[in-house]
């Protein structure tokens, strides 16, 4: 995956070319983003503090 981070040096969100993925993390939480091939897109959303 690659990191991409804003103008502060702070990782942002994570990309997968491969798979069109966008992961972003925040104060605990995992959201993905997925872009499939026929136009639709698939978020989930993980509570990554358990």
């Amino acid at each position: 995956m690659q990191e991409i981070r804003n103008s502060q040096g702070k990782l942002v969100c994570r990309v997968d070319k491969a798979s069109k993925t966008v992961e972003i993390v925040l104060k605990g939480c995992i959201t993905l983003i997925r872009f499939f091939d026929d136009g639709t897109i698939r978020v989930i959303n993980k509570d990554n503090a358990a």
